[in-house]
């Protein structure tokens, strides 16, 4: 019955691409957000829903090209720039790698193949997304999906189902893009702001008890993965979220609130911390953080490799060389990932596209924020989105990150929207 029902949407999808191709950009967002395949196997078994919804993603893409409908404004902005240069950049520093046959554990063709996917995507969506109404969807299919992974964990821990469990940490979905607990609290990270600004949005008091209660829950999701760099997101995103509110109350209310849940549930995390310096009782020959041996590494491999870099995924080679010994295999980090990989300009690049998105915040603040205004909506939640992701990629090698690049391209939709609102409300001279 489900892969039935499954067809029937996928059929609805193909037909919404005669009147509204947006539905086709909005089926492969939630599908590459949810990565539903991986959460109901039996369901899914047999479609290849990615390429599918890709494949109609990218026919209403084209479509949109022939009748010369698409927002050029957007795909020439200076982010979209900026994602080609590290995209091409990436490209060249696998074929002038200094390390060709160096072994890596994730082989370089298919972090270049993921990539090509995201990258490609990016400028689909972009495209696709090209109005308030299709804006709004996207939105929302972050609420959904956030929703449902604060859902998912909390019901394994309330399940009981410690098979889920590994060394005291919930893992993702075997298999999925996020059977790696810290990529599915870096994506939970993503989608809170969407939730936390909805709550002030909707007026339906059940929605908003809702998304109210997804707070604490979202903390305790993050708890049960053992992210520590994702409670450290939330905070930001939540000082980001009173700022741009001008509000002490909200801040101070959340605040007061994550202090008691932390007292009552943070003893996980103690407990891991404590292990850390244990562990370095037995064995005082291992560095207590391997993060903070990798970013010594990275600072000390990028004049070495200042073009092209050592090479997509030849970190590991490029410190072994360098520095034979160490423990360190991967960068742990966004930035020294892509710099020393494929080059100094490519990290900068993503230090700039950063930028961009978060600065908006400072600009938001300077308004009347109106969450009921689209843009406003989506252009604040996806800034706090870019912030949340920015400081988990401080810990994490996040550049194949999907739902970051989802999160720019609302952020960079509404901002044209309201950049062009704007000039229409301007008085001509």
């Amino acid at each position: 019955m489900g892969k039935i029902f499954l067809i029937f949407l996928l059929i609805l999808t193909a037909f919404s691409l005669f009147f509204a191709p947006w539905v086709s950009g909005a089926a492969y967002f939630l599908n590459s957000l949810l990565q539903p395949q991986y959460l109901w196997d039996w369901v899914f078994a047999g479609i290849p829903v990615f390429k599918i919804t890709a494949g109609m993603a990218i026919i209403g893409f084209l479509s949109l090209l022939a009748k010369k409908d698409l927002n050029w404004s957007v795909l020439k902005s200076n982010q979209s720039i900026c994602l080609i240069i590290i995209w091409v950049w990436m490209h060249l520093s696998h074929a002038f790698t200094s390390y060709p046959d160096a072994p890596s554990a994730v082989p370089p063709e298919l972090v270049l193949s993921t990539a090509n996917s995201i990258f490609i995507m990016y400028f689909v969506l972009l495209g696709l997304c090209n109005n308030e109404k299709s804006l709004i969807y996207f939105c929302y299919i972050f609420v959904i999906v956030g929703l449902y992974y604060i859902y998912w964990s909390n019901s394994a821990y309330l399940s009981e189902s410690w098979h889920m469990f590994r060394n005291n940490r919930l893992r993702g979905p075997l298999g999925s893009p996020y059977r790696d607990e810290n990529a599915l609290a870096s994506l939970i990270v993503v989608c809170l702001p969407f939730i936390l600004l909805l709550a002030f949005k909707v007026r339906n008091k059940m929605a908003k008890a809702i998304t109210i209660l997804a707070v604490p829950l979202t903390w305790h999701s993050l708890i049960l993965f053992g992210s520590r760099g994702g409670l450290v997101a939330t905070i930001i995103v939540i000082f980001g979220l009173a700022y741009i509110m001008k509000s002490k109350m909200v801040s101070l209310l959340i605040f007061s609130g994550f202090a008691v849940f932390m007292v009552y549930q943070g003893a996980i995390l103690l407990d891991r911390t404590t292990e850390t310096f244990s562990g370095d009782r037995i064995a005082s020959e291992q560095p207590i953080n391997p993060r903070i041996v990798s970013w010594g590494i990275a600072l000390k491999l990028i004049p070495e490799y200042p073009v092209f870099g050592a090479g997509v995924e030849k970190y590991q080679a490029a410190s072994h060389n360098h520095f034979p010994g160490t423990t360190s295999s991967v960068a742990h980090n966004t930035f020294f990932n892509l710099s020393v990989n494929t080059g100094l300009l490519t990290g900068l690049l993503f230090l700039a596209i950063i930028y961009m998105s978060v600065k908006r915040l400072f600009w938001i603040r300077a308004q009347k924020l109106d969450l009921n205004d689209v843009a406003f909506y989506s252009l604040a939640s996806s800034s706090l989105s870019i912030l949340g992701f920015f400081i988990c990629s401080i810990f994490l090698d996040l550049i194949i990150f999907e739902p970051f690049y989802l999160a720019l391209v609302i952020n960079m939709v509404s901002w044209d929207i309201i950049q062009k609102r704007s000039l229409a409300q301007s008085p001509i001279s």
